[in-house]
């Protein structure tokens, strides 16, 4: 979990928004997981020209670490 989903979850206590927010960001990011895995699965279906020539490696790595994840 992020440091923002924590904080939001500590503040969440005495404030509902805060609860709100940090369900609302945790909504977006299992979202973006799911988009992730999408991704990777039909960019698969790509031969490895255009694999490389849109550098599909990149972008997922790009999105695994928005997602605080390593490959």
């Amino acid at each position: 979990m992020s440091g923002i989903v924590e904080r939001l979850r500590y503040w969440g206590k005495s404030f509902s928004l805060g609860m709100e927010a940090a369900d609302e960001i945790e909504k977006l990011r299992e979202a973006l997981r799911l988009a992730v895995d999408a991704v990777e699965h039909w960019a698969s279906y790509a031969s490895p020209y255009f694999q490389e020539k849109h550098d599909l490696a990149g972008d997922l790595q790009e999105l695994r670490e928005a997602l605080g994840e390593k490959e």
